[in-house]
């Protein structure tokens, strides 16, 4: 498969104090292309959400991690292809992915999903043509509406086709959409927040990498337990608190 593109973020072990040398090097898979989650920036580098707990994730797990960059809707076969070892892209964990791959428990909670259209524009009725990205939840959620439904090959593009009038409303996940309407003040507006689909958002791995997903979901933990991971989802998500420390506590 040619359309995964590799490159490193040297996340080293051994800048722990009395670690030991990372076992072997994971690739990790992402669209860069979904922020808040994740993007590229001028200089080609990973940022956002998932570019930082990666880099604390790796440590506590002991692994050294480079990042492999494919598009949204070839993720699970170019995991199936072992062009990479992890999915980690905003994925969310449903029963359905669970059939083919496996994941690790959620970094992030099930995401809302939000309705966007252009600043003046009315909540779908029955004949409105309603676009999302393709192969996620919100395709199925338009369908159990009963709208026509278009879908896209990356967020953005369902955001352009709303822009040209191509689709009357899209859905899509509310942090994601959250950014576009910050970003463009008076062009977009929601009529509809905060309903959640889904589960919340893990690691895909391979079935067969069991060793892996210990390794991971012990640095999840880890990340819970002394508050790490809430304190970084609070910046980059309008200071969302999951409270993930309290639920470790209990």
């Amino acid at each position: 498969m040619n359309k995964v593109k590799t490159f490193s973020f040297a996340v080293a072990a051994a800048l722990l104090i009395g670690s030991a040398a990372p076992a072997s090097i994971v690739r990790l898979g992402s669209v860069a292309d979904f922020e808040p989650y994740n993007y590229l920036d001028d200089e080609g580098v990973l940022q956002c959400f998932e570019a930082e707990l990666a880099t604390l994730m790796c440590q506590r797990a002991n692994l050294e991690c480079d990042w492999a960059l494919a598009p949204w809707e070839d993720m699970v076969m170019a995991l199936g292809e072992n062009e990479f070892e992890v999915i980690m892209t905003g994925m969310q964990i449903t029963v359905e992915r669970l059939e083919t791959i496996d994941f690790t428990e959620e970094y992030f909670p099930a995401d809302p999903r939000a309705i966007m259209v252009m600043t003046g524009g009315l909540y779908p009725d029955s004949a409105a043509v309603v676009g999302a990205q393709v192969e996620t939840l919100q395709t199925n959620y338009i369908t159990n509406q009963g709208w026509p439904l278009m879908t896209y090959s990356a967020p953005e593009n369902a955001v352009q086709a709303l822009i040209n009038n191509e689709v009357t409303a899209i859905v899509g996940d509310q942090a994601y959409l959250e950014e576009i309407i910050a970003a463009n003040p008076g062009v977009f507006a929601f009529v509809a927040t905060g309903g959640v689909i889904g589960g919340g958002i893990g690691m895909g791995i391979r079935k067969s990498d069991s060793d892996l997903k210990s390794a991971l979901n012990f640095a999840i933990a880890d990340l819970k337990a002394d508050g790490t991971l809430d304190a970084l989802i609070g910046p980059w998500f309008n200071g969302r608190d999951p409270n993930y420390r309290g639920q470790i506590a209990q």
